[in-house]
């Protein structure tokens, strides 16, 4: 890659960084972010009894910051990093930032993290922010997943952010509610945050999985095809096994359109997995229910529209399908009950660790020149 510095006799270095280096533009979540890359656990404590409260972490983001993949990837390009990876994000907000960014922005070129499909977005309504009161700090926007809210963490100044501990659910954005008091979390109001958790935890009445996949296809190629109305050279990489499901799903689809409902009954019957995760026990309305579900999907067509969507996926050049999370996962989706071969390490809460983000990044940097992105 050619550098133009040289040619720059009036600006320093720094200008030259700023105005004239070429940027790379990464957005994902917590992977992607460096979540757990120099974070240690700590305490809060109750101002008024000293009694131990909850616990919660402490990161120093300029270490994370310098040692997480986007960082390293740019370096190897010659690039300046410029990352909007959100712990928790969902793809409907990786999607929505990145538009959002490249509305007013210019980049060289840009690697996006997808994740895990069950997440969504829910926007912030003036009724909301009327019966909850939360801090000035909340965005426009909550991603949400079972585990509860995601956002950022809360800045604390001199390179450090605090958010609230894994065991809350991986609930972020709880100082947030909290307008940033970190005494007032150990003083018990908690359950005001709880009570609006739980109120929202109602959309998950109208979430369907195989929906969520529609969209994690969908999501993909809209950001491709943004990506190249703007002429910006990009890479679109399905880290936590997105398309492995989706083709688990394809499968499933077109045995349901092309078989009877009642060979389908019986073979759903047959498998206690399902059963055990979804029923506990099979009984005759279950049954009823299924049967209607095989009816909606042939009568809708989903098969058919899934596949479209899906092949669309995998012939694009700009696609990266292989599923990295083997890289800090012990265990492999498709077979539970043996250790992964390309395991590397990760951190306690179970995401990678430095090595995996040298190896991602180089990992990035070999399919970026091979597929002749750049």
């Amino acid at each position: 890659m050619l550098l133009v510095e040289e040619q720059l006799d009036s600006h320093s270095t720094e200008s030259y960084k700023v105005d004239y280096m070429p940027k790379l533009f990464t957005n994902g979540c917590s992977i992607t972010l460096g979540a757990e890359l120099g974070e240690e656990t700590r305490t809060f404590y109750h101002k008024s009894t000293g009694e131990k409260g909850m616990e919660y972490q402490h990161c120093d983001t300029i270490y994370r910051n310098r040692h997480r993949w986007p960082t390293k990837l740019a370096e190897m390009l010659e690039m300046e990093p410029k990352n909007l990876a959100r712990g928790g994000g969902s793809n409907w907000r990786i999607w929505r930032t990145t538009q959002d960014y490249l509305l007013e922005n210019t980049v060289s070129l840009a690697v996006i993290q997808m994740t895990e499909p069950s997440r969504f977005q829910i926007p912030i309504s003036l009724d909301f922010i009327k019966k909850w009161n939360p801090s000035q700090s909340v965005q426009s926007f909550f991603d949400w997943a079972t585990g509860g809210i995601y956002g950022p963490g809360v800045d604390m100044g001199g390179g450090y952010e605090e958010y609230s501990h894994w065991n809350w659910g991986e609930q972020h954005q709880l100082m947030s509610f909290m307008g940033g008091d970190i005494s007032a979390i150990a003083d018990g109001r908690e359950s005001h945050y709880k009570n609006m958790t739980d109120e929202i935890t109602g959309f998950f009445l109208i979430n369907d999985q195989i929906q969520n996949y529609f969209d994690y296809m969908r999501h993909i190629l809209y950001l491709h095809n943004m990506f190249v109305y703007y002429n910006i050279p990009h890479l679109i990489v399905d880290m936590l096994e997105g398309m492995t499901v989706c083709s688990l799903i394809k499968e499933e689809l077109e045995k349901i359109t092309e078989l009877p409902e009642d060979v389908m009954l019986l073979k759903l019957q047959g498998n206690k997995w399902e059963l055990q995760e979804t029923t506990g026990a099979f009984d005759k309305k279950i049954g009823e229910h299924y049967v209607t579900w095989f009816k909606y999907v042939k009568k809708s067509h989903m098969s058919k529209k899934f596949n479209k969507l899906y092949n669309a996926v995998i012939s694009l050049k700009e696609f990266d399908g292989h599923p990295y999370r083997n890289y800090f996962s012990k265990v492999t989706r498709n077979s539970p009950q043996r250790s992964n071969d390309m395991y590397i390490g990760s951190m306690p809460g179970g995401h990678p660790n430095e090595q995996c983000h040298t190896v991602f990044a180089e990992r990035m940097y070999n399919e970026i020149m091979n597929r002749r992105i750049l």
